[in-house]
């Protein structure tokens, strides 16, 4: 495993994350060369409470933090790169989530979460669409009826829908009474009038995921489901707080991850060839460390200034939001040029078809076309450096969300090494 230096309670994620991601890893190409979900990976790791990562200790999850589920997220990758991605929604809400609920004690929140650990609730998003892939405007339509909200739209890259019980989504009311505005609600997979389009998933990258388009057809959203609302064209702060603040620095991290797991393949290769003291050889692996390196120090600062409130609060949201694009924009182009430079490495014989390095290679270019992409990505944070609007901005709806108590670290801290000395281990995956 490429070193990592990390606190006791974080050790045992990134330990949970790797025996998974060894048994994983050996299921990879098969998923990959039929494109068919992952779905026995997806039930182990609820076996192993890893989709309770980010739900908290007191609520019988694993309780990490923003920064924890992203280098655990980075060693997944490393095994299974359509499996991590999945995963990576889910364990995103689910952080949201029980933030939400240490801010506010939202009862239902607390519910929710709770089925999480139980292993009965699997959440996505379903946000994308062509057009739409800042999430600032909705092509999608809510239309006020008693209760609630009737809702049609079409949605793209819905990566956990094979698995989803739940599932987020935005639409557009033009009706609202301070003028158009996107709705963000979370309503049942099952709803009526959801259909995930099966088939509409055939792409050359992270073909396991079965991102599958899904339509909405006079969707009933009660009020009490809708989990926000700005105005369309907006910069949403709440949205920095959640979405874009968790969703970000993590998938930085998982396409980091890919990289990383070709680049240790290559490192043993390098050694069983004895070309350790080839010079190119050399250099492309210090080159490979340093992007590494550089990319895990972004992500590591992103996630403690989310978890911190720094994002929105010391910085502008629009500054907020150019800081989590480019996080994710220097993580997914660095783990390109580090595939890049293992298969220059290793020569021909990376390029098979099916092997490791093949998979790696197409894998990790979909990061950059992954929301934000590297054009809207470019755009904000030049705009932004020069000191221009991007869009108008609507502040978020609490200043603070609540971070994690020190005694509460320390408490888990403490728990995790007296389970580690009673020997208490999570349940593993079996070998295939």
């Amino acid at each position: 495993m490429h070193l990592l230096i990390t606190r006791p309670a974080r050790q045992r994620y990134v330990e949970l994350a790797e025996d998974m991601a060894a048994v994983f890893r050996e299921r990879a190409a098969e998923h990959d060369r039929t494109a068919a979900f992952p779905f026995r990976n997806i039930d182990e790791l609820r076996a192993a409470g890893y989709l309770a990562l980010t739900v908290p200790r007191e609520l019988g999850g694993l309780g990490g933090t923003l920064a924890d589920m992203a280098v655990a997220q980075e060693r997944l990758a490393a095994g299974c790169a359509s499996t991590a991605l999945a995963v990576n929604m889910h364990l995103s809400m689910a952080g949201q989530m029980a933030r939400a609920w240490r801010t506010t004690g939202d009862e239902r929140a607390r519910k929710t979460l709770t089925e999480i650990v139980e292993g009965r609730v699997i959440l996505m998003g379903a946000t994308a669409e062509p057009g739409h892939a800042l999430v600032r405007t909705t092509g999608a339509k809510a239309r006020k009826v008693d209760g609630g909200y009737l809702v049609t739209g079409d949605k793209t890259f819905g990566t956990g829908s094979a698995v989803m019980t739940h599932m987020t989504s935005m639409a557009e009311y033009r009706e609202h009474p301070d003028g158009p505005h996107v709705l963000v609600f979370r309503i049942p997979a099952d709803s009526p009038g959801v259909r995930v389009l099966e088939g509409t998933w055939n792409t050359s990258g992270l073909r396991a995921t079965r991102s599958e388009n899904i339509e909405l057809r006079d969707v009933m959203v009660p009020e009490e489901n809708v989990l926000t609302s700005y105005p369309v064209g907006s910069l949403d702060g709440s949205l920095l707080q959640t979405v874009w603040g968790w969703a970000m620095p993590t998938f930085a991290a998982v396409y980091l991850g890919v990289a990383v797991g070709a680049f240790e393949t290559c490192v043993r290769d390098v050694r069983s060839r004895g070309w350790e003291d080839r010079p190119y050889v050399r250099a492309e692996i210090a080159a490979c460390e340093e992007l590494i390196e550089t990319s895990r120090a972004l992500v590591e600062r992103t996630a403690g200034e989310v978890m911190g409130n720094g994002l929105w609060n010391a910085l502008t949201i629009q500054q907020g939001m150019a800081r989590a694009v480019l996080t994710k924009n220097v993580g997914t182009n660095n783990a390109v040029e580090i595939v890049d430079r293992v298969i220059r490495i290793i020569g021909t014989p990376a390029l098979r078809p099916g092997s490791l390095y093949e998979r790696a290679h197409r894998d990790v270019r979909a990061g950059t076309m992954h929301p934000y992409s590297n054009a809207d990505a470019c755009d904000l944070i030049a705009a932004t450096t020069l000191g221009e609007e991007t869009a108008p901005v609507h502040p978020p709806r609490l200043d603070r969300l609540a971070e994690p108590a020190p005694e509460a670290e320390a408490a888990v801290e403490a728990a995790v090494e007296a389970e580690t000395k009673a020997g208490d281990t999570a349940v593993r995956p079996a070998a295939s």
